[in-house]
């Protein structure tokens, strides 16, 4: 038994493989987004370098430098608009919006 255990002797094999258990679990919690994290950085270098390359890369042959994607704009260039309720039911919304508004110009005129 370790001079680091608060538990009696008996308790060794079990603490043992307790500490082997929550390792698996941590490495099974952290490996796949630590593998995720090296395959972007390895990615990004394989995608610069290509870029870079004479005669042959993107460089050479005038196509933009590659660049990481942006959640504010659409690969069409124009601005993406972020609501909660979706693309429709935001439109709904500003149609309703101009509808009150409207109709708030109209009461207003009809009292005076």
């Amino acid at each position: 038994m370790a001079w680091y255990s608060l538990l009696p002797d008996y308790l060794n094999t079990w603490e043992t493989w307790l500490v082997r258990l929550f390792i698996l679990l941590g490495v099974l919690t952290i490996g796949p987004w630590a593998a995720l994290v090296v395959f972007d950085l390895v990615y990004y270098v394989v995608r610069v370098v290509a870029y870079q390359t004479p005669f042959v890369g993107g460089r050479a042959q005038g196509q933009h430098k590659p660049r990481a994607p942006t959640l504010t704009e659409r690969p069409s260039g124009r601005r993406r608009a972020f609501s909660l309720r979706g693309e429709a039911a935001a439109d709904e919304a500003t149609h309703l919006q101009k509808e009150v508004a409207r109709r708030l110009v109209q009461v207003g005129n009809e009292k005076d």
